[in-house]
């Protein structure tokens, strides 16, 4: 490996080089990329619902479409494992150049599949084997710029720089909820269905090649390098990390829990929720779920600094407690019919999710040693988005199917919260923790 492939060693100090900042801007890109490609299909779930999975019950249609957006979390731990092996063992720029191209082909194809008046059952079939593919891809992308970033930030800020891979996914989903909103608002229905929701889609294949370059041009980061040579590293990391790890990975996966489940229920499937079961006009919904996204973009990198003051404990424990308290009283002002005080509603629920968003990627990657970084964090990432994240949109749209009450999915919520609290508990602080044997190596 050459010298001009290795990043350099990161200032403890607290400062990042000019060569150390553009890489992690081009990692936070590529994130960005990837997400924006990956929630757009809950964003047109509706179109799908329409087009792809025709049904009498507008609830059935829905349930359909929203099952194949949570079978591509369901394949994400494959994805999670194969690129956690390709990313410890060959280096976090193979994997993540590997990635943003797969989801980039895959989002653009999907907007090319004839519906089904057309093609009859082979149109949701190509739908579902892209979203695996998509699915695939998504698994292997949160680790892997999470373990790249802090891998290259300086030890008293990883919370800091880590928390902007955080705001990247938000930002992505942003931009996508407002594309899918100029679309549905600025042509009729006739016209989104016939060909307006497939220009997002198309336009990723150009966005996936800007994101492949830049991610082309990463360099490793020197603790990688370094780790990569020592005894310690082994030809199998995924099994180094369920022999060495696995409390580790437990531990994650629990706390995930409940950030994930915010995310896609409340951002995610929230605006097809206030539309069909409260009542909001479409663009109301819409925006409640924006104004959402910019609470989580503005509060995180500010908890993320006092994460790297006060540790990361305090924020997952806090912040879980705060989803449970604030689920109810958010769903009582969610359920008045206004939207200003709806968003006041979600945003309150958002608070503790920032909470926990803030110390995720630094408290995680601290989590393992850096040899198997990549691999424990794909495992435990993936787990818990798998049980209680990715399905989230599809359990909510069906309690509140079952249980005839829009009330449910805050009962899910709190839940989920409930899991992450736990998890929370048991967690030991890693702040200040040296990355190359990871806090549970180094108590141990």
């Amino acid at each position: 490996m050459s010298n001009d492939a290795i990043a350099s060693p990161p200032d403890t100090t607290g400062g990042l080089t000019p060569g150390q900042l553009r890489t992690i801007v081009a990692a936070c890109i590529g994130n960005f990329l990837e997400w924006y490609e990956f929630v757009l299909y809950g964003y047109f779930a509706a179109v799908f619902a329409t087009l792809y999975f025709p049904q009498e019950d507008q609830s059935v249609g829905l349930m359909a479409a929203f099952l194949v957006f949570g079978i591509s979390f369901v394949i994400r731990p494959i994805g999670g494992l194969f690129f956690g092996y390709v990313g410890d063992r060959f280096g976090r720029k193979v994997a993540l150049s590997t990635i943003i191209l797969m989801i980039s082909f895959a989002t653009a194809l999907m907007g090319l599949v004839p519906p089904y008046a057309a093609i009859g059952v082979a149109a949701p079939v190509l739908i579902f084997l892209l979203r695996l593919v998509q699915g695939v891809s998504a698994g292997g992308e949160w680790m892997g710029a999470v373990a790249y970033i802090i891998e290259t930030s300086p030890a008293r800020r990883r919370a800091w720089y880590g928390s902007f891979q955080t705001i990247t996914i938000v930002v992505g989903m942003l931009v996508a909820a407002v594309v899918s909103l100029l679309v549905t608002s600025g042509l009729d229905e006739e016209q989104v269905l016939a060909w307006g929701w497939r220009i997002p889609f198309l336009v990723a294949l150009p966005l996936g090649l800007i994101g492949l370059y830049m991610r082309m041009k990463l360099a490793e980061p020197e603790e990688f390098v370094q780790a990569s040579g020592e005894a310690t590293a082994t030809r199998s990391p995924l099994i180094a990390v369920l022999r060495h790890h696995w409390r580790s990975v437990l531990l994650v996966a629990g706390l995930v829990c409940s950030p994930t489940m915010c995310t896609y229920v409340l951002l995610v499937w929230g605006p097809t929720f206030f539309a069909t079961e409260l009542g909001y006009a479409d663009g109301a919904a819409r925006t409640i779920g924006l104004v959402g996204m910019v609470v989580l973009i503005g509060l995180v990198p500010l908890l993320a600094r006092s994460c790297d003051r006060l540790g990361r404990r305090p924020f997952v424990l806090f912040g879980s407690l705060a989803v449970i308290v604030t689920t109810p009283i958010g769903f009582l002002l969610v359920h008045t019919g206004n939207t200003v005080v709806a968003v006041l509603g979600i945003a309150l629920i958002l608070l503790g999710d920032a909470m926990m968003l803030a110390a995720q990627p630094a408290l995680f990657a601290e989590l393992f040693p850096t040899a198997q970084r990549y691999s424990g964090l794909a495992i435990g990432y993936n787990l818990g988005v798998v049980l209680f994240g990715g399905l989230g949109p599809l359990v909510a749209q069906a309690l509140v199917a079952w249980s005839g009450s829009s009330w449910s999915p805050a009962w899910y919520l709190m839940g989920g919260a409930v899991i992450s609290l736990i998890a929370a508990v048991l967690t030991p602080e890693t702040l200040g923790v040296r990355l190359r044997s990871g806090v549970v190596a180094e108590h141990a």
